[in-house]
């Protein structure tokens, strides 16, 4: 398995591995930029999107923002393949760029609060209708 930063010949596969693996359905796709195949495509040009790889497969991948004035990197979406799932592949991802706390929101009725939850994250508030979930490891 490779875990690195996405680059330009990552695209096609990112976005067709988001159309197959988020959809708006999902209770924790909160916006429909998640969805979109431009946001993906500018977030791999801007150097904002890790990737996992098997054999040339994208088998995880997730779109962050370093926030400057915040000193925190916040994680916009992710997504794991099935067969994947349940092995710490997020967290091992998200090392590669844990030199600041990562945040995500969740809406606070989503399924995934219970991910968040089991696999360390730390609840830090709610704001509204989202949970703000933090990552430090």
């Amino acid at each position: 398995m490779r875990i690195a930063l996405a680059n330009s010949t990552h695209i096609p596969e990112v976005v067709s591995f988001f159309n197959e693996n988020l959809d708006s359905n999902n209770s924790a796709v909160y916006s429909k930029e998640f969805l979109c195949p431009l946001g993906i495509k500018a977030s791999i040009r801007r150097k904002q999107m890790i990737v996992a790889t098997v054999e040339g497969q994208v088998v995880g991948a997730f779109r962050f923002y370093r926030k400057k004035t915040q000193n925190k990197i916040s994680l916009y979406q992710f997504a794991i393949s099935e067969i994947y799932r349940g092995q710490g592949l997020l967290k091992k991802m998200l090392k590669t760029i844990n030199d600041l706390p990562i945040v995500s929101l969740c809406p606070s009725d989503s399924y995934l609060n219970d991910y968040y939850d089991k696999s360390g994250w730390y609840l830090q508030e709610q704001i509204e209708e989202f949970n703000v979930w933090i990552f430090t490891d």
